[in-house]
């Protein structure tokens, strides 16, 4: 597919970004799916750089990755040999751990770098800059973790900012995007085609701020409805852009699947240390349509999506399991398209199932996208906190029945999530003149915060039960 580069920037003015004009382009570097031994690193090599690199408009180039536990890259795990080819929009991306030997370090600081020219030879390769992430620690160790949780970047908004100044200033180890990244139906700039969607996402890549805090921090990213096609989109509306076009394109600009695997799933799961497990969910992909009647048939998540993440729930251990996704679960939520309003009996079956098996008592918490920031618990006991818009805030909606709010915002603020782990100290028993060691509970907040003031608005905190050595 031969693709016309749009080169776009959008300048801050008295802290508001006005209208993008063509001119020097820049692009962020990912690095996503971050887990214990693997990474899917991504970068796009804009016209300028390969201008700079030597690589014709005739030919396609390469670029590898490189990545090391320190600056010097030693010892880099290396890629193969990418081509930057104009039918993906220039984007590279590989994921390191598929195979033993590009496996990285659990709970290790790496950095990250590519290479890239017309051809592999190194005296034609120009070397990009220097990146950073930390891989998860896993099952086997706890460490203390920060993970902001993002939803709705609308780049015309005067918020944004100071919204990215304030997430920046939260120094997250890990965020993650949980939709509505772009806004495809914005109005007067509607994104239809595939040239139209990707300069948004080359608009909210083009800024600094965000560079910034890509550049040393690990993602994952998720899809609502307006960085899939527009609000309130299934698979089935025949309104442009179509629902293949909308996942394509989300697949090709951000690092969320192997392009190396084609039955790689936008749901997954994430062991991200001995304390915390992450279902991270697809609402989009998946879907019945949403006028479809509602019984036992009609799914938001499909139903291979929703009998995996049932079971996965019922088989970890770790004592804090959040559930990340961009729509509500519980409530209360004013849309149309959510579990909340228009797929109550797959939201009941799973609230069913969170009561049966007291996930509830055993560290569940779902942490939803929403334009208003909240806490909720449903009847049957799952707690569902909201992490707001980052740059369109709305006001709380009335709460469903049965569900009780222990925070709701009085005032719509733009605001995002910041979820925190402290991992515990193990009980230790006296033996022999050995005295014993008391024991402390490992713990994990969820906090609202102000993404223009900065305040922490509401905060939740949950304990894990005191590990005891055995003897």
């Amino acid at each position: 597919m031969k693709v016309r580069t749009l080169l776009l920037a959008l300048a801050a003015a008295s802290g508001a970004l006005v209208t993008p004009s063509i001119a020097q382009e820049t692009a962020a570097n990912i690095a996503g799916e971050i887990g214990t031994s693997s990474a899917l690193l991504q970068a796009r090599i804009t016209p300028e750089m390969r201008r700079a690199a030597g690589i014709s408009d005739k030919i396609e180039g390469w670029a590898r990755f490189e990545a090391d536990d320190n600056l010097e890259f030693n010892r880099p795990v290396v890629s193969e040999w990418i081509k930057i080819s104009p039918a993906s929009d220039s984007v590279i991306k590989y994921m390191f751990g598929r195979i033993s030997y590009e496996s990285l370090r659990g709970g290790k600081t790496y950095y990250w770098r590519y290479k890239f020219g017309p051809n592999p030879a190194d005296e034609c390769l120009k070397t990009s800059g220097t990146f950073t992430f930390q891989t998860m620690s896993g099952s086997l160790a706890s460490r203390a973790i920060r993970i902001a949780v993002v939803q709705g970047i609308d780049l015309a908004s005067p918020k944004l900012s100071t919204a990215l100044d304030t997430l920046a200033a939260a120094k997250p180890d890990y965020v993650v995007f949980a939709g509505n990244s772009v806004i495809y139906d914005a109005p007067g700039a509607e994104a239809t085609t595939d040239e139209a969607m990707r300069a948004k996402w080359h608009a909210l890549l083009d800024q600094p701020k965000l560079e910034a805090i890509l550049a040393k921090s690990g993602t994952y990213w998720l899809k609502n409805d307006r960085d899939f096609r527009f609000a309130g989109a299934d698979y089935t509306a025949g309104k442009e852009p179509s629902a293949e076009l909308g996942s394509n394109i989300f697949r090709e600009q951000i690092p969320v699947t192997d392009p190396r695997d084609a039955t790689s799933l936008t749901f997954r799961s994430i062991q991200a240390t001995r304390d915390l497990a992450l279902w991270m969910l697809e609402v989009r992909d998946y879907r019945s349509a949403n006028t479809a009647a509602d019984n036992k048939t009609k799914s938001l998540w499909g139903p291979s999506q929703a009998e995996w993440v049932e079971r996965n729930l019922l088989s970890a251990t770790s004592p804090f399991r959040l559930v990340i996704q961009p729509s509500a679960i519980v409530g209360p939520d004013a849309s149309t398209d959510s579990h909340v309003t228009a797929f109550r009996t797959e939201r009941q079956a799973f609230l069913d199932h969170v009561k049966a098996n007291k996930l509830d008592e055993k560290g569940l918490i779902a942490i939803v996208g929403g334009n208003a920031q909240y806490h909720s618990v449903a009847a049957e006991g799952l707690e569902e906190i909201s992490v707001g818009s980052l740059t369109t805030p709305a006001a709380v909606a009335s709460a469903p029945a049965g569900v009780k709010l222990a925070y709701g915002q009085t005032q719509p603020a733009a605001g995002f999530a910041l979820i925190e782990v402290v991992p515990g100290v193990v009980a230790v028993p006296a033996e022999g003149e050995k005295p014993a060691i008391a024991g402390v509970a490992a713990k994990l907040t969820v906090k609202l915060i102000n993404a223009e003031t900065g305040a922490v608005v509401y905060e939740t905190t949950k304990e894990a039960p005191i590990v005891t050595k055995k003897k």
